[in-house]
């Protein structure tokens, strides 16, 4: 090549070298600084999307069977490293899919994200006061620590004082949540297609209804409303107005962005030592807790998602000492549940104890199911046979199939399961998260509470007065569309909406209320026997073995565990089904 045209092509390669150089400077910059590096966490995650990809396109295989646990293990790390790298929102998109339609690692390992938060520094906080109450922190606060006493993904906590004496929890949001988001977003919903591309699984059926939430979330305005709407339906249970206390928002200081509240102060629901230093029984803390998740999930049907030890402190009762009193916190993520669906739900769960199979496979037709064991498993947490009481089954181990047939067995098996995707409520996703997570909080304190019964009983409050629930001779749609739109307490009027019925027709429908009442009152004393004697075996395990033991809830664990090995081939190690 002659000289001359080699400085020419030299010159040209050092000027596009030079140009590319300052444009990817010049944007790496721009991202950095002035969009609080979306695209920079976009791309990251596009990269680790394509890498997991082709690490399952070409290591899945029969032939590698052997190794696709640690295929697996491989990518829930990798997915790990992106939500912890990217920080913000991404810990909760992380949490969100730590699906247990999943292999187990995924659960096991993305459960570290749980304790991954960060915060701002306090300059960065002045500007945003500034920016959302347009003045300067000391106008508002006679005094504002500079360290947050709580930081999440989204959010940071700070305490502080308003010019009137009044103690306040002020959150403010971080910067760049409001400029991440969107962004962040596609990135989720990209990341469960990939997910259902490379596992054929119905997984992205819910992904517009948790962004939607996700939304909300972020929204500090409608985290104060739905303080306001808690407290309100709390308010109609005599009993859970005075256990349970929502601290009151400041609206006049509250923005998108920031929000301050009432401060208040007590140890974890979970704390034992805490409960123990101010002499109040872990067994009627647990009691409350259930009884006031049980009350929205059945009764009002306005759940909070997100029950956590960490949003559940306990105090001493301001009027009785003596007694306990919930401090109920972080009220962002909340789910609504339509009136159909809500007596649907108390109408499955009366049916599970009724072993009322009839109106079970009616409840999962409508819902979509083609399995309604499997649901009835994850809807008590615990193992579940149609043709016995809900007690504890034993099962038998069998051999432990190989990873690749494991995961080709459970996706046939799921598959079964969810016949159709759109049907199934997405009531069902936040509903299995609080339930999960309070089943948990119950197995800290070591099961001092039978949950299952209690929530059966919450149930069967929310069917109300209605008795046609209690015979199986209407249709199960017919009897949730009529009892949503009227409730009458007429049990003629109840029994002959389908015909005119004789004097011994009436006698017998009557006959058979009295009776399945207490076939459900007979399947909820089996199940306390069952939860008693794992409550003494606990007990003896610690005093005379000196075994740590964590009550009933351990045991049900333990039976889940067994029947996955049993019917999947799936052996379990450690708390998995801990939130």
């Amino acid at each position: 090549m002659p000289p001359l045209l080699q400085r020419i092509l030299s010159r040209r390669t050092a000027r596009t070298a030079a140009v590319l150089t300052a444009t990817v400077t010049g944007l790496y910059l721009v991202d950095t600084h002035k969009n609080a590096k979306a695209f920079q966490r976009t791309a990251r995650t596009a990269w680790n999307g394509v890498l997991v990809g082709y690490d399952y396109k070409f290591n899945f295989t029969p032939g590698k069977a052997n190794q696709i646990n640690e295929l697996h293990q491989r990518v829930a790390d990798r997915i790990l490293h992106v939500c912890q790298t990217n920080g913000g929102l991404y810990i909760k998109l992380g949490i969100a899919t730590n699906s247990s339609v999943l292999p187990p690692c995924y659960l096991t390992t993305l459960r570290a994200l749980y304790d991954d938060a960060s915060s701002v520094d306090y300059s960065i906080v002045e500007k945003i006061v500034r920016k959302e109450l347009g003045k300067e922190i000391h106008e508002v606060f006679s005094s504002f620590s500079r360290e947050p006493v709580a930081a999440a993904s989204i959010a940071q906590v700070h305490k502080a004082t308003l010019l009137d004496g009044t103690e306040v929890a002020v959150k403010v949001q971080k910067p760049e949540i409001q400029v991440q988001i969107e962004w962040d977003l596609i990135a989720y919903r990209l990341l469960i297609k990939a997910y259902e591309y490379i596992f054929d699984l119905p997984l992205s059926f819910a992904v517009d209804y948790t962004i939607r939430h996700l939304r909300e979330e972020t929204d500090f305005i409608n985290e104060a409303r739905n303080s306001e709407l808690c407290n309100e339906y709390l308010q109609t249970d005599p009993k859970l107005r005075h256990q349970v206390y929502v601290p009151k928002t400041f609206k006049e200081y509250s923005t998108k962005q920031i929000m301050v509240a009432e401060w208040v102060s007590g140890c974890k629901a979970t704390d034992k030592a805490g409960l123990k230093q101010m002499n109040l029984s872990p067994k009627k803390v647990m009691e409350s807790v259930v009884d006031v998740f049980a009350h929205q999930i059945f009764i009002s049907g306005f759940v909070h998602c997100d029950p956590h030890p960490g949003n559940i402190l306990v105090r001493k009762h301001p009027s009785d000492p003596r007694k306990h009193q919930l401090l109920l916190l972080d009220h962002g993520l909340y789910m609504r549940e339509s009136e159909e669906f809500r007596k649907q739900y108390c109408l499955f769960w009366k049916s599970l104890f009724l072993l009322d199979k009839t109106t079970i496979a009616d409840i999962c037709t409508l819902w979509g199911v083609g399995d309604s064991q499997m649901l009835a498993n994850a809807t008590l947490l615990k193992p579940y046979n149609a043709n016995r009481s809900p007690n504890i089954t034993p099962t038998t181990n069998t051999s432990v199939l190989d990873a690749y047939e494991i995961h080709m067995k459970l996706k046939t098996t799921l598959k079964d399961f969810l016949i159709n995707s759109e049907l199934l409520p997405k009531e069902l996703i936040f509903i299995g998260r609080n339930m999960t997570i309070v089943r948990a909080n119950n197995k800290t304190l070591g099961s001092p509470v039978n949950r299952i019964n209690r929530m059966a009983r919450w149930a069967v409050v929310g069917l109300g007065h209605d008795p046609s629930f209690w015979v199986s001779t209407v249709p199960t749609h017919h009897l949730v569309d009529a009892s949503s739109s009227s409730q009458s307490n007429d049990t003629s009027q109840t029994l002959t909406r389908q015909q005119p019925l004789s004097f011994w027709r009436w006698a017998s429908l009557s006959l058979q209320m009295r009776f399945n009442y207490w076939v459900f009152e007979a399947a909820l004393a089996l199940m306390s026997v069952a939860y008693h004697f794992a409550q003494v075996k606990s007990y003896l395990e610690k005093v005379v073995l000196g075994r740590k033991s964590d009550g009933f809830e351990a045991v049900l664990d333990d039976a889940l565990k067994q029947r996955l090995e049993a019917e999947y081939g799936i052996k379990v190690e450690g708390d998995l089904f801990d939130a």
